[in-house]
């Protein structure tokens, strides 16, 4: 019966879409494999400074673990006002970075 039902969309814990958010995320994994062929990259959205302050901005990177469990920052951190436009930056540059190798490739 479960599977056979309509998903529930994701709650709206901030005024912004959750599943829009999934999708930019999921959409920025998928594309950097590419770029990192060996390494299993995430996608991992944070807050800087600590939200009390004003000043306070989400960013957005791309890391992955290494051996021993060390992470390593493979692109970013982008800055912005809110989570989708943190993982907008972060997807144009991964499509950037996508195109250059492209570019590079067919010389």
């Amino acid at each position: 019966e479960r599977l056979t039902r309509p998903r529930e969309p994701l709650p709206n814990l901030r005024g912004e879409d959750e599943t829009e958010l999934s999708y930019l995320t999921n959409l920025i994994e998928t594309l950097s494999w590419i770029l990192f062929p060996t390494k299993h990259s995430t996608c991992v959205v944070g807050r800087h400074p600590r939200p009390p302050d004003t000043s306070s901005t989400f960013c957005a990177s791309l890391y992955s673990m290494g051996k021993g469990g060390v992470k390593c920052l493979d692109i970013g951190p982008e800055m912005g006002v809110t989570r989708k436009e943190v993982l907008k930056k972060l997807l144009g540059v991964v499509e950037l970075d996508i195109g250059k190798m492209m570019y590079r490739d067919a010389r």
